[in-house]
């Protein structure tokens, strides 16, 4: 193990590890610079610290291979440069905007429309009310008629019964026409 490296296994003093590094880099401020390098005038641990950084970049750029760019690459950022700065046509600018305008009424028509979903909910809600009203009034009327089976609770029939609204309501509404809603209009 060399002096670098067992500089390096022991760090700095831990108040300047982070300043010492900036230092070495270039970035650290002139102010705290200066206390930096006076504070390594006196620490052997420090200075040992960052000579071992100094070496371990020297030998790092030696080794690393050093990225090169195509020559194509200057032309082709101008003309990317060039097409993100070009100012549109107004006429364009509103053609695009009508264009993508457009789309997004045809894609918002191909999903299942709010109507279908209220019409569902409405139509759940109005048999569920009623399954469990007549439940209140009457408790035994709907077990008579065998809408509720033995042990069954009006509320249990009512998620039955508007899961199975829903299902049907999506069914049949999702098939209608955007304008041919049987409960809601526009």
């Amino acid at each position: 193990m060399n002096s670098n490296d067992i500089a390096l296994s022991l760090g700095p003093c831990a108040d300047y590890e982070f300043d010492l590094v900036e230092l070495c880099e270039g970035s650290l401020e002139a102010g705290r610079a200066g206390h930096v390098r006076q504070h390594m005038e006196r620490c052997g641990r420090c200075r040992a610290y960052t000579s071992a950084l100094g070496a371990l970049d020297t030998a790092l750029a030696g080794a690393l291979p050093r990225p090169t760019l195509s020559p194509e690459f200057d032309a082709h950022l101008r003309e990317r440069i060039a097409e993100l700065t070009q100012v549109t046509s107004r006429t364009a600018a509103l053609a695009a905007a009508e264009r993508e305008h457009a789309w997004m009424l045809q894609n918002l028509g191909r999903g299942l429309n709010w109507r279908t979903v209220l019409n569902a909910a409405a139509l759940g809600s109005v048999v569920g009310g009623v399954i469990v009203g007549l439940d209140s009034v009457a408790p035994g009327l709907l077990e008579s008629f065998g809408l509720v089976g033995p042990g069954m609770s009006a509320t249990l029939t009512f998620s039955i019964a508007l899961g199975a609204v829903f299902a049907l309501c999506g069914a049949v509404f999702a098939r209608g026409s955007a304008g041919s809603s049987l409960l809601l209009t526009d």
